[in-house]
């Protein structure tokens, strides 16, 4: 091994330091934007070393010190050409690796730390003109390599993460030596604004380099270099960034400004924030997409952010502002290739979620607003971003609107329903599932009896086609369980009961939706009078029957135990059993014994527990045929204590994740639409068995009263 492994190595170093000026001579003169084959082979080189630094540390310990002098060697070497930026990401990362590693002793030199941030780093953290090309002509990708961490193979993010493993291996002596740089940049910034903002941009870049620790997308900058003075950075050199009224000046260091506060967020008070407000939207008003986006993250970011628990900001401060945030938000949009711009719609979703019912006064104002873009969207729509930010703003502006008048629900329906009549008539899939979701929402506001647009939609829900669609499915069934609730008695005796009872059928079959099929059954059990589907109830059990037989998993196991459990609550043991033995006499008894008391301990989540507790109980203390069987109401009992104990264990984790896996796999062939939830149409919680306050009471009482009819022992 150690021969090959020298073998190996040697013919690296030779390619690493191989140069020929032929070859060199032709990569120069040719595309600029072409890796040379020279080059090629000498990044590949150094992610092969660079992984084997990383999984064999200590066997590349003797050859580390050559290759370390031949990688900064080969950096000092490098030009700015697009065609070398594999080379240099691929030299950096290794540097990188060895100051993460206990041998950045390598680079404790000072001489060789010098070297090593201004000819390698510095150099690469430098905007080229490729960079503002990238933003000027394409924002969305610049977008995306600078904040949304798609930056891992730009050359600045390779420089940066140096940057951070030098600071974190020698804080003291990599802070001092960067705030020099810092500082120089800084005056060649000063000494020519106008053509000098690259200096500036660069000083920018490293100060966030040298001083984030550690972040994530909650709070931004969570921990930060003592040594750096980030209040005085930001009053001196990022705020007249802000402030400058020309938005449309040097756009690239206000999208730096705008970043950076956007970083530091939770590390700046709570009225330097509010302060910012005001200049951050003025810059929503740049003709430059980047800069105008970064202001609507900045606002979003600001809004989202939470201090021991609670908004950072609050809303009688934001709403001084909120008309001014709403405004300058909404004309955004008309700037050129911004109509469909995902950052700024988030920054309206966040706005309105955030000023919850203060909204109530200009929510009919933005609903229009919403509405006239989605008729647009729908003629074209090509940014997912933008139209699920869209969606969940229409769904806050009804969740904090009607929540605060609900005399307004009349003009949400009149504004919203012509636009959903656009993308069901034109049949636009992509929005199916969003518009399912808010017409769900509508309905659980709404007072019985539905209004006829609604009734009028029911129907052709009910339509095959739709249940095709896999991303559709779990927004239909939560809209047919709306209606349900709210028309359900009406749905029934319009004969439209068996259809829904068809739809039931077709999710069951399937280990892709059966999760889905038990909300509608259990739906139909919870808002319908029994008479209404107990003709029903035979062939439901057994549909369930043959799907556990034939093909039963943990998921569909958890959701028949939950189901029947609902069914002993709401209709009884006598009921429930009476309806099973048509199946198949006795059989009750045998579906409890192998079925459903073995599988308790799937079940978890608290409403789920108060249905089996209560079931359970029922079971023990209802029916004789339970009763005169002694080892299963043993075997009932002690699962019943054990589950109100809690001390059961889930087991199947792994069968959970395969079967996870395996329903990705079902959903997917042609085309499907995506599912996505909207956070702000979540259905409203509603008590379980609210009648029971506390199950563990309940079946104590209840089982001590029944043993003491019967004269048992507990």
């Amino acid at each position: 091994m150690d021969s090959q492994l020298e073998e190996w190595m040697t013919a690296f170093h030779f390619f690493l330091t191989f140069t020929h000026s032929g070859l060199a001579g032709a990569d120069a003169a040719g595309d600029p934007e072409r890796e040379g084959v020279l080059d090629a082979v000498k990044a590949a080189i150094c992610a092969n070393i660079n992984l084997f630094m990383e999984m064999n540390e200590e066997e590349f310990a003797k050859d580390l010190p050559r290759f370390a002098q031949a990688v900064c060697n080969l950096l000092l070497q490098v030009s700015n050409r697009p065609g070398q930026d594999n080379l240099a990401m691929s030299a950096i990362r290794f540097l990188t690796t060895v100051a993460r590693s206990v041998y950045s002793k390598l680079f404790a030199d000072p001489n060789v730390l010098k070297q090593i941030c201004e000819s390698i780093i510095l150099p690469n953290l430098r905007v080229r003109d490729e960079d503002e090309e990238v933003f000027d002509m394409n924002p969305i990708e610049y977008i995306r390599r600078d904040i949304e961490g798609g930056d891992s193979d730009t050359r600045r993010r390779a420089a940066a993460d140096l940057v951070k493993a030098l600071t974190d291996a020698f804080e003291t002596e990599v802070t001092a030596m960067f705030t020099g740089y810092v500082t120089a940049l800084l005056q060649e910034h000063a000494a020519d604004p106008v053509n000098g903002w690259r200096a500036k941009d660069c000083a920018v870049y490293l100060v966030m380099a040298v001083t984030v620790k550690g972040k994530t997308g909650e709070r931004g900058a969570t921990t930060t270099n003592r040594l750096v003075n980030i209040s005085d950075f930001f009053t001196q050199q990022v705020l007249p960034e802000l402030q400058n009224p020309q938005v449309n000046e040097r756009p690239i260091l206000k999208a730096d400004a705008l970043k950076f506060v956007t970083t530091f967020r939770s590390q700046l008070p709570s009225e330097t924030l509010l302060a910012l407000l005001q200049p951050i939207t003025a810059l929503l008003g740049s003709e430059h997409v980047v800069v105008h986006s970064y202001a609507a993250t900045a606002i979003e970011r600001f809004l989202a952010l939470k201090e021991n628990g609670r908004s950072k900001l609050a809303v009688s401060d934001v709403l001084k502002v909120a008309q001014q945030l709403l405004t300058g938000l909404f004309a955004a949009f008309r700037h050129a290739d911004s109509a469909e711009n995902e950052y700024l719609m988030r920054a309206i979703m966040r706005l309105i979620s955030f000023l919850g019912a203060e909204m109530a006064p200009v929510a009919p104002m933005c609903l229009k607003a919403l509405r006239d873009m989605l008729v647009e969207v729908c003629k074209n729509p090509k940014s997912p971003g933008f139209n699920h930010y869209l969606f969940e703003s229409v769904a806050a502006l009804i969740k904090h609107g009607v929540a605060a008048d609900r005399s307004q629900l009349a003009t949400f329906e009149a504004t919203l329903f012509p636009a959903f009549d656009i993308v069901l008539a034109n049949d636009v899939q992509e929005f199916h599932p969003y518009v399912f979701q808010i017409l769900a929402q509508l309905i659980e506001l709404s007072n019985p009896p539905l209004s006829a647009p609604y009734m009028a939609v029911f129907p052709p829900l009910l339509t095959p086609v739709f249940w095709e669609r896999p991303g559709s499915v779990p927004a239909l069934t939560r809209l047919l369980v709306a209606y349900l609730a709210k028309a359900g008695v009406g749905i029934a005796a319009d004969g439209h009961l068996e259809a829904v009872l068809g739809v039931f059928q077709k999710l069951i079959a399937s280990k892709a939706n059966d999760q889905h099929g038990f909300a509608l059954i259990s739906g139909i059990m919870q808002h319908l009078p029994a008479a209404a589907y107990q003709q029903y109830l035979s062939t439901v059990w057994q549909l369930l029957f043959t799907r556990l037989q034939t093909s039963k998993t943990p998921r569909f196991t958890r959701g028949f135990v939950v189901f029947v459990s609902l069914a002993i609550c709401k209709l009884g043991v006598a009921a429930v059993s009476s309806t099973m033995d048509a199946v198949q006499p006795k059989i009750m008894l045998m579906i409890l014994q192998q079925v459903w008391v073995p599988s308790l301990s799937l079940v978890d989540g608290p409403d789920e527990d108060k249905l089996v507790a209560v079931a359970a109980t029922k079971c023990l203390t209802e029916s004789p045929d339970i009763f005169a069987n002694r080892p299963l109401w043993e075997q009932l009992r002690a699962a019943l204590d054990a589950k109100l104990k809690g001390t059961e264990v889930t087991e199947n984790a792994d069968e959970d994740g395969q079967e996870d896996a395996l329903d990705a796999e079902l959903a997917g062939g042609g085309y499907t639409a995506a599912y996505a939830k909207l956070a702000n149409a979540s259905m409203p919680e509603r008590p379980v068995l609210g009648e029971i306050a506390d199950p563990k009471q309940f079946a104590e009482s209840t089982l001590a009263n029944f043993l003491s009819r019967v004269g048992g022992g507990g």
